[in-house]
C-alpha cells in the first residue's frame, strides 16, 4: 500500500535528520576507513555484546595477524581463541574460523554481496548479514540489533520487548520503510552511533537527538518507558576454589571440553566451592604423593604421621577472592598459588598438563580467571 503524502515527507524527515547528524558526528573509528568486506565482517563481529573500546585494543591486532578468510581458516583454533582472550564470548571466535573455513571452501576466500548467500556462513545471523551487505556492499537491507529496537521503539511508543522474534520483525519491516536507497550503510551506521550515544539505555541525550521532534516517547515524555521491560530472573551462581599449581616450574593447566561454558579454552585447577586451605590439602593428598616431599626436622622422631609433618613445607598461599558475571550465570572465586617440587610432575596427570611458562603464556583463557592467571 502506497504511503500518504505526510507519511513519506515524516518517512524522509527521519532519513534527512539523521543522515545529518550522523555526517556531522561520526565517530572516528579504524574499521571505517580502508573499509573491506571482511574487516567489517571481523569489526562486527567483536562489537556484538563488547564496548568499543575494548575492540579498539583487538580489531588492529587481530586484522594483523589474521588479514584475510584464508589465514583465518588455516590457523589453529586454540591460535585464534588466544588473539579473542579477553573480549569474552568465545563462540564468536570460533563461528569466526568456522565461516572463514566455509568461505575459503564455497566462496573462494571472498564474502559474497548476495545477503542470501551471507547468511548461509557459519556464524553470521541476520543482524551481521545486513551489515556486511549494507557498509561493505551499499545493499538496502536494514542491520537490526538492540540499537536499533531502542530507537525505533521510542520513535514510535511501541512498548515491545527487544528479545522477542516479532519484535526482530516489526522493528525490521520500519528500517525497510526509512532505509534510504542511496546511503544504506551510512544509515546503518547512523542507528548505531545514535544508539550508543544520544538514545542510550538510561537518561538517553534527548535534546541533542535529532530525531526529538519526531519521537513520540520524547514528546510523551517516557523515553525511558520504550522498549518494554522483560521481568528479570535472578541469575544462578556457582562457588569454585581455582588452584594455580606450579609443579617445580611448571603450571598446571587442563583444555575444557569443545561444548559447553568456555569451551575450548584452559583453565586452572578448578574444584566446585568454595574451599578452606585445609581443604586444599587435603584435595591434594588425593592426586600427589605429599609424603614424599622433604619432612622437617620435627619428623624425625617419628611420632606422627609424615602427611601432617609434609604439611609445614606445603606450600599454599591463598591469592584472594574474585566474582564473574556471565550473560546467565555468576561465578564467586577463591584463589590459592601452590608450589610443589618438579619430581611430582608425572603425578599431575590426573589434574591435567604441566606446561612451561612459554607455553602457559601462549594458551587461551578465559577471562572469568583473569585474577589468578
Amino acid at each position: 500500500m502506497a504511503l500518504s503524502d505526510p507519511a513519506q515527507k515524516e518517512l524522509a524527515a527521519i532519513s534527512s535528520s539523521l543522515l545529518s547528524w550522523f555526517y556531522e558526528n561520526r565517530r572516528d573509528l579504524p574499521w571505517r576507513f580502508a573499509r573491506t568486506p571482511y574487516s567489517t565482517w571481523i569489526s562486527e563481529a567483536m562489537l556484538q555484546q563488547t564496548r568499543v573500546a575494548t575492540v579498539l585494543d583487538y580489531y588492529p591486532r587481530f586484522l594483523k595477524r589474521f588479514p584475510d578468510p584464508s589465514s583465518l581458516a588455516k590457523a589453529t583454533e586454540d591460535e585464534v581463541l588466544k588473539f579473542w582472550e579477553g573480549l569474552g564470548y568465545y563462540s564468536r571466535a570460533r563461528n569466526l574460523k568456522r565461516g572463514a573455513e566455509y568461505i575459503c571452501e564455497h566462496f573462494g576466500g571472498t564474502l559474497p554481496s548476495d545477503p542470501d548467500l551471507l547468511i548461509t556462513i557459519p556464524g553470521i545471523g541476520p543482524y551481521m548479514q545486513g551489515a556486511i551487505a549494507s557498509l561493505a556492499y551499499d545493499v538496502a537491507i536494514p542491520a537490526v540489533d538492540g540499537n536499533c529496537i531502542r530507537i525505533y521503539c521510542r520513535l514510535h511508543s511501541l512498548p515491545l520487548v527487544p528479545s522477542e522474534q516479532s519484535t526482530y520483525k516489526e522493528i525490521y519491516k520500519r528500517v525497510s520503510s526509512d532505509l534510504p536507497e542511496d546511503a544504506p550503510g551510512d544509515f546503518n551506521e547512523a542507528l548505531m552511533d545514535l544508539g550508543s550515544l544520544i538514545c542510550t539505555p538510561r537518561s538517553p541525550k534527548c535534546d541533542a537527538c535529532p530525531l526529538h521532534a519526531n519521537c513520540s516517547a520524547y514528546l510523551l515524555g517516557k523515553q525511558e518507558d520504550f522498549p518494554a521491560k522483560k521481568e528479570k530472573k535472578e541469575t544462578p551462581t556457582e562457588d569454585h576454589t581455582i588452584l594455580k599449581i606450579y609443579v617445580g616450574n611448571k603450571i598446571i593447566v587442563k583444555k575444557r571440553p569443545a561444548r559447553g561454558l568456555l569451551a575450548g579454552l584452559y583453565e586452572l585447577v578448578d574444584i566446585p566451592g568454595i574451599k578452606t586451605s585445609s581443604e586444599v590439602r587435603a584435595f591434594l593428598s588425593e592426586h600427589f604423593s605429599l609424603e614424599s616431599l622433604p619432612k622437617s626436622d620435627s619428623t624425625k622422631s617419628g611420632s606422627e604421621d609424615s602427611y601432617e609433618h609434609s604439611k609445614d613445607l606445603l606450600d599454599i598461599r591463598p591469592i584472594g577472592k574474585s566474582r564473574h558475571v556471565f550473560s546467565h550465570l555468576k561465578w564467586n572465586m577463591l584463589g590459592y598459588e601452590i608450589h610443589l617440587p618438579a619430581f611430582l610432575e608425572k603425578e599431575a596427570a590426573s589434574l591435567g598438563e604441566a606446561v612451561s611458562p612459554r607455553k602457559y603464556k601462549s594458551l587461551a583463557f578465559a577471562s572469568a580467571i583473569r585474577a589468578y592467571r
